[in-house]
């Protein structure tokens, strides 16, 4: 978009000198274009990290919902322990600012961005 600006302003630019010449951007080389990919895909999962997490936790919590659903009877062959069984999901989220509330107040800053590196590594490596 910004070379496209670039382009309408020398158009711009030669009709009102009356001159007919004008010339194009530089093209960017290949490692140029893979260094501003990865350095942008960084900033776009960096400000969405936080989102993506509470995503996946909150999926997670509707997964294990529903697989307890229709678990609640034993199976003959599995050892009763008197219904103590652990507990899948030890938190409860009501929906996404829930979450990121819940994972703030007990990891702070690092508890939105937990698990980030991974992910930074994987999205910058694919730019």
């Amino acid at each position: 978009r910004v070379w496209l600006l670039s382009l309408h302003r020398h158009r711009v630019k030669a009709k009102n000198t009356n001159t007919r010449t004008m010339t194009l951007p530089p093209s960017l080389t290949a490692s140029e274009a893979f260094v501003l990919g990865a350095i942008s895909k960084m900033v776009a999962t960096v400000a969405t990290y936080p989102l993506q997490l509470a995503q996946v936790l909150l999926r997670l919590q509707s997964k294990d919902d529903a697989d307890d659903f229709g678990n609640d009877q034993t199976c003959a062959n599995e050892p009763n322990d008197g219904g103590n069984q652990p507990n899948k999901a030890a938190k409860s989220y009501s929906g996404m600012i829930d979450c990121l509330q819940q994972q703030f107040a007990q990891g702070g800053i690092r508890g939105l961005f937990q698990g980030m590196n991974a992910k930074l590594l994987s999205t910058v490596l694919t730019a």
